[in-house]
């Protein structure tokens, strides 16, 4: 015998004298068969009335008000099962005692006051700046040095016309010319690409602060400051646009003052550029002859190509941190002072 609750479906075994559901206050249902009840009960699957067997005639119960529970010593417990608890998971502390809490500082009463960050894009600035200053200092020291072993080099030819030399030392001076050859294409090579980044840094920070979008791509941008010759034309191009820019927004630069300085620059960097392409078609002209004065030729121009490309390289270093500073413009050295 079982006792069945229609309303909330609990069961249990039969007890005498219980004739209220512990859960829900209703009625128990004496059945030996509690699924079959069940399914008696539904009334999608109910019988016709004449096959039904009679219940037992029980009196109506009375509403259900107040508490749903009505056995006070039912209490309903939640416990997760053994295999559902997660696994504790994070460094166990370490065996011994605990470490004495400690301040890393002195602490004080208020607030600390901490350094005001820089503009990312002006340090980032200010960094590609020095890297192109050391670049352009070390090229010249590279170029300069290249001057010099060349002379030297000039120097042994001239005195072999008429006094033999040994060979160790014109193999010395022909290893010196190869190194300090290599170095000063390198060195080349870096300032330029260090240029590059510079112009490509100076644009970002100055359409920036002018609240504009760069109408170049960086791409070509680059290419413009970086490729050989052509950076001729390029370069003063996209600096001319940074000009118009910064003196757009700054009022305290003077535009023909930045303006002059542009145009000192190119005008040295044409110089230096037709200096060296002048040089490089002397020594491939006196690579091709077997004439002695035309190697000698092209080994002066290599020389003063390598002395104006040194002093260039040292004056870019000095006008370029001074470029689009509005601080920076000549002082008079001497005053004149009207009498009355």
């Amino acid at each position: 015998m079982i006792d069945l609750c229609p309303r909330c479906r609990i069961q249990a075994p039969h007890r005498p004298g219980r004739e209220r559901c512990p859960r829900c206050g209703g009625p128990l249902s004496v059945v030996e068969d509690a699924a079959r009840a069940l399914r008696d009960a539904d009334p999608r699957d109910r019988e016709p009335v004449g096959a039904r067997a009679a219940a037992p005639s029980r009196p109506a119960p009375p509403p259900v008000t107040g508490r749903l529970y009505r056995a006070p010593q039912l209490r309903w417990v939640a416990r997760r099962p053994p295999e559902a608890i997660p696994i504790r998971r994070g460094p166990s502390r370490p065996p011994g005692p605990r470490r004495i809490p400690r301040y890393t500082y002195i602490p004080t009463w208020g607030f600390r006051d901490e350094p005001a960050s820089d503009d990312p894009a002006r340090s980032r600035l200010d960094h590609a700046r020095s890297q192109l200053l050391f670049a352009l200092v070390t090229t010249g020291a590279a170029l300069a040095a290249s001057a010099a072993v060349h002379l030297f080099r000039y120097m042994l030819l001239a005195v072999n016309r008429s006094t033999p030399l040994p060979e160790w030392l014109i193999a010395v001076s022909e290893v010196l010319v190869l190194f300090v050859g290599i170095l000063a294409l390198l060195g080349f090579v870096v300032s330029t690409l260090m240029f590059a980044r510079w112009v490509l840094d100076l644009r970002a920070e100055a359409y920036h602060d002018a609240h504009l979008v760069d109408p170049r791509r960086p791409v070509w941008v680059a290419l413009l400051a970086a490729v050989p010759l052509v950076n001729l034309v390029g370069a003063p191009l996209v600096l001319g646009e940074v000009a118009a820019v910064r003196v757009g927004h700054d009022p305290a630069l003077d535009a023909g003052r930045v303006r002059s300085r542009l145009r000192r620059m190119w005008v040295a960097w044409a110089v230096v550029n037709a200096v060296a392409v002048a040089a490089v078609v002397a020594r491939v002209l006196a690579w091709r002859s077997d004439s002695l004065q035309t190697g000698a030729n092209s080994l002066t121009m290599v020389i003063i190509s390598s002395a104006v490309s040194a002093a260039f390289a040292f004056w870019m270093a000095r006008r370029i941190p001074g470029l689009f500073d509005a601080s920076s413009a000549p002082v008079p050295t001497k005053r004149w002072v009207a009498v009355a």
